[in-house]
């Protein structure tokens, strides 16, 4: 059986290397390359059956060379793993939101582990329970997150995340899913985006608020901007958080979350 061969794209050298070592260990094929530039055409030589890509690379951003990706035939359908300096989901919208990129790691708190771990899970290769950490008896351990956000990579990502420190995620994209959902599940927490498809979270949230069944479930509102009149809006109609998205990243998200789930 060949092996899976694996573009190692990242700007910090000491950690490609590492990850190229361990991959090598386990039978993957990688190939590292350090210049934004040769990316795309290291790609269609190497023909990678998965690109782990950084944000930040010489010459060119990653932002700019999945753009490119997105629009060349021979390599657009390659799967691509997403290592940034920051989960702020404002820069996040900068990458395409399509199926094809299956995970998004934040720098920061990267190991190659996490790496394998996340590479092992695209070609479904059994992860071994002692390289995985023990996240399910956490705060979010079977606590369910109704997550109301329409833009499908973010929505993505954060399943993920939230997924692995236990929680039971519940997804809408607008509004009339959201309330299908309160039909048979009852959130401990809802997350809503202010601008959302056909209405906006003020709308939803106040209906929310009227059934007394949810009314004093802990919600947090996210926005694109940070306006004191939206702000001030939110409180009235009982937000527990107003976070503005060009000031946070997913894990300050899912630490706020976590902190309302333990004061509730």
């Amino acid at each position: 059986m060949s092996k899976e061969k694996i573009l190692v794209a990242l700007n910090d050298t000491g950690l490609a290397n590492s990850l190229v070592e361990e991959l090598n260990k386990l039978d993957y094929s990688p190939n590292i390359v350090t210049v934004g530039g040769d990316v795309i055409a290291r790609m269609k030589e190497f023909k990678p059956d998965l690109l782990v890509i950084d944000t930040v690379l010489p010459n060119k951003s990653g932002y700019d060379i999945l753009n490119e990706k997105s629009f060349d035939r021979d390599i657009t359908k390659i799967p691509v793993v997403v290592v940034s300096n920051s989960g702020n989901p404002i820069q996040m919208k900068q990458i395409p939101s399509t199926p094809i990129i299956k995970d998004y790691i934040i720098k920061s708190h990267i190991e190659v582990k996490e790496i394998i771990i996340k590479i092992d899970k695209v070609f479904g290769r059994e992860i071994k329970q002692e390289n995985m950490e023990n996240t399910k008896t956490g705060v979010g351990s079977g606590k369910k997150v109704l997550w109301v956000e329409d833009d499908r990579l973010l929505s993505s990502i954060l399943s993920k995340k939230f997924e692995s420190t236990g929680h039971i995620l519940l997804k809408a994209n607008k509004a009339n899913e959201l309330f299908k959902i309160l039909e048979t599940e009852t959130p401990d927490i809802i997350v809503l985006d202010l601008l959302l498809p056909e209405t906006n979270g003020f709308e939803i949230l106040q209906k929310v608020k009227m059934n007394e069944k949810f009314k004093n479930i802990p919600t947090i509102m996210l926005s694109n901007m940070s306006k004191q009149s939206d702000l001030d809006k939110a409180k009235m109609l009982g937000v527990n958080k107003f976070l503005v998205k060009a000031a946070v990243s997913l894990d300050e998200i899912i630490r706020e979350v976590d902190l309302l789930l333990k004061s509730s």
